[in-house]
């Protein structure tokens, strides 16, 4: 298998430019200087030149990390919009501050100036929009976001309309003049960055995913689907023939902005808090940061040669089958080798943002992967030649040796494999991914997009056959036509990732399922040969089959835009109970499963909860899979502070935060303390009435500690104080702590309890994952 994409250009010029790490880059509009904001709280402005830059001033004024950089039209002021909650504009000249237009804000994530250069729109994490001028006078009323963080912004470049994103699945535009507002779907995942730039729109999303987009109605005009992570940042080429995008993946893309097409692609590039890359306004030029984050790293846009690199599965094939015939098998599984193969193959680096998984069983092997409640998708084209280089590598052998699948990892009715010779391509991918993702040689891709719907027992009943002792009842029916082209496993997946059933079962066309309070369910999904799409919904309760109804209608609506809406009936059809009902492990649900009592009363909004609360769940499924099977050999993502008393506490959080998927420690209140949480990306502290002296109690030492450390070596320890039971801060506390936000444990009753937990490991995500 060969590479087929260019490979990344030298770097034309690379400095070291902040110890603590780069989190914002922009180039000046003549691009002649380039502005870079570090985790230190330092603004740096340099001027490149024949391989390095020469620096041209420091500013010195926020104290937290600084999370924008935007540059007026001219040239002559600065503005940047840091974690202290605070945007300040510099003049670009000497330096020198000369006004604060936002303070008091929670953290800012994104700050633009509009193209005539009056207005500064700033967004972060109050969520809502703030446009002024650059003294701090509205220049229209705030905007508010309906999903929760603000995360990026852009104007277009007539300056008639403003784009934001946050942490919902909708583009959100507004028109300038009276501040109108316009939606466009955009697909699963939450659109983490936005660019506007005279070629179009551009979105990225957590599914790893850019979209093109009319800018004018609104209406998508390509889909990239190249990275196996999120999608932190997208920039264009100043021609806007090119588009780049940086990635949670560790990796770089450069574009075709009218095919799609993928020019290169630099591997091992550091995704850091923010989207630090940035294309020169004036050349074909693009920046961005070391694999460390530490330098500035400049690029040429265009491409250079691919070098072919054969991976050794033809040869260890061969050798595997060699092996076995001079040990007089008749017969070599995949299983065996692979073994061969993975051994040939270098260990890869895990990125961020991608998730493993086992294949176990699938009822379309090779597309997707279960483990437990969770679900990830396995389907990347090399994975695909892989296996087609292992069937032929088998096929050209000597003798009449045979390639055989692994039988007990097959369902026994798969087609491809019976009556043949060999192992047939697709059960041979899902067996050869399965071996190199658990040796470490291959990660999975496409985690967002499951394909089909994992099953272990097949319901006998047809889909539209009243089972005997059931009568049939009132049901709906969409049918949709075939240009509609979501599966009946997308459909079935997404009922299950509602969260809102405790106990199922499916068949690859059925699923029937109680929810929480024991009411049943049942959904079918068929496509028949040159049909579309048909589903149909029954259920105990009228209003759970509305709700289901809604909430697939405007899903696959959202995933198909332009599409005609389907036909809708009423019919008749059973809803039994299976005997062999599945349940979900408690501990792979725990607290962030729906019930009725967080469903608003409103219908609308029902479905709007649960429509976003399904693209949570499979984020929260990659974690999950990210995360199994490392607990104790990697650093932990969280390190929970507490006192001696508040150990139970702790417990009890850390049993939380292990349902989301996260590593977490807790249970140390000495000097090795600091030592320890220097290796975890996200700090809580757990405020409890036994810290109400911060001065004298266990931590404060410790905490002094880890602040010398860091500041020493660089480094950077993100904090989220908890407060338990309305506990309020001590008085002493340092002011670094109370800058950060702050969120609430427990409650008076179950479902305060449960709200405070979703926006405490809602929050924890935001904050491993800001863009």
């Amino acid at each position: 298998m060969t590479e087929r994409t260019g490979m990344c250009p030298p770097a034309a010029a690379g400095w070291h430019a902040h110890p603590a790490g780069l989190c914002a880059l922009s180039w000046s509009h003549d691009g002649q200087r380039l502005a870079t904001g570090g985790n230190d709280g330092l603004i740096k402005v340099w001027r490149p030149r024949d391989g390095t830059a020469d620096l041209l001033l420091t500013l010195r004024g926020h104290d937290g990390a600084v999370r924008s950089l935007s540059w007026t039209p001219d040239d002559t002021l600065l503005a940047s919009g840091a974690e202290d909650g605070t945007a300040v504009v510099w003049d670009s000249s000497t330096g020198e501050r000369q006004a604060t237009p936002q303070r008091n804000r929670r953290w800012v994530n994104a700050v633009a100036w509009s193209p005539d250069g009056r207005r500064l729109a700033t967004a972060g994490g109050d969520r809502r929009i703030v446009v002024t001028d650059r003294y701090g006078r509205p220049a229209a009323p705030p905007l508010h976001s309906p999903y929760g963080v603000f995360l990026s912004l852009a104007w277009s470049p007539d300056g008639a309309s403003l784009a934001g994103t946050g942490r919902g699945s909708d583009l959100t535009v507004w028109d300038t003049t009276e501040w109108s507002v316009r939606t466009a779907p955009a697909g699963p995942g939450s659109i983490w960055t936005v660019c506007w730039w005279r070629g179009g729109l551009a979105t990225g999303n957590a599914a790893g995913r850019v979209r093109l987009w009319d800018p004018r109605t609104l209406r998508p005009r390509e889909l990239i689907d190249g990275h196996g992570g999120a999608v932190a940042r997208v920039t264009a080429s100043s021609d806007g023939a090119v588009i780049a995008t940086l990635s949670h993946d560790q990796s770089i893309g450069v574009w075709d902005a009218r095919t799609g097409r993928l020019l290169w692609r630099r591997e091992d590039a550091y995704p850091g808090w923010t989207g630090c890359l940035e294309a020169s306004p004036t050349a074909a030029l693009l920046a961005g940061t070391d694999a460390d984050g530490q330098e500035v790293r400049i690029w040429p846009l265009a491409p250079t040669a691919a070098a072919p690199r054969e991976l050794p599965v033809t040869a260890s094939v061969r050798d595997a089958l060699r092996d076995a015939r001079q040990a007089g098998a008749g017969h070599l599984t995949l299983t065996e080798a692979t073994r061969h193969l993975s051994a040939a193959l270098p260990t890869r680096r895990k990125p961020e943002g991608w998730a493993e998984a086992e294949l176990v069983r699938s009822a379309d092997a090779g597309q997707l992967a279960l483990y437990g409640a969770r679900v990830a998708a396995l389907d990347p084209p090399w994975l695909g030649q892989l296996a087609d280089l292992c069937v032929g590598a088998a096929a050209a052998a000597e003798g009449d040796l045979r390639l055989l699948p692994t039988v007990e990892r097959l369902l026994r009715d798969t087609p491809a494999v019976t009556g043949s010779r060999h192992a047939s391509a697709r059960t041979t991918a899902s067996l050869v991914g399965c071996r190199l993702v658990r040796s470490g040689r291959a990660w999975v891709r496409g985690t967002t997009q499951p394909g089909s719907l994992c099953v272990v027992d097949a319901l006998p009943a047809a889909p539209d056959a009243p089972s005997a002792g059931h009568p049939a009842g009132p049901a709906e029916e969409l049918r949709y036509a075939p240009d509609v082209a979501h599966t009946p496993a997308e459909v079935l997946s997404d009922v299950l990732n509602t969260t809102l059933f405790r106990r199922w079962a499916a068949g690859r066309h059925e699923l029937t399922a109680l929810t929480d309070d024991h009411h049943p369910v049942r959904v079918t999904a068929t496509r028949a040969p040159g049909e579309g799409l048909t589903v149909r919904v029954a259920a105990a309760h009228e209003a759970d089959r509305d709700l289901l109804v809604a909430l697939l209608a405007r899903r696959i609506a959202r995933a198909y835009p332009g599409a005609a809406p389907p036909a809708r009936r009423r019919i008749q059809m059973a809803c039994p109970v299976p005997a062999n009902l599945h349940e979900w492990d408690p501990a792979a649900v725990g607290g962030w499963a729906l019930s009725r009592q967080d469903l608003p009363t409103h219908p609308a909004d029902r479905v709007a909860v649960v429509d976003e609360h399904i693209d949570d769940e499979r984020l929260r499924q990659e974690r999950l899979l990210l995360n199994d099977g490392f607990a104790g050999h990697e650093p932990p993502d969280v390190h929970i502070w507490h006192a001696p008393d508040d150990g139970r506490a702790a417990a009890e959080l850390a049993a939380e935060l292990a349902t989301l998927g996260l590593r977490t420690a807790y249970g140390e209140h000495t000097a090795r303390l600091a030592e320890a949480t220097l290796h975890a990306r996200t700090a809580l502290l757990l405020i409890t009435p036994a810290l109400s002296d911060w001065s004298a109690g266990p931590l404060a030492g410790a905490y002094d500690q880890l602040t010398r450390v860091t500041r020493e070596t660089g480094r950077r320890i993100r904090w989220l104080p908890v407060t338990v039971d309305a506990t309020r801060l001590p008085a002493d506390l340092p002011d670094h702590l109370r800058s950060f936000d702050r969120y609430r444990r427990g409650g008076a009753d179950p479902s305060t309890r449960r709200k405070n937990t979703h926006a405490l490991l809602g929050g924890i995500l935001v904050d491993r994952t800001r863009s």
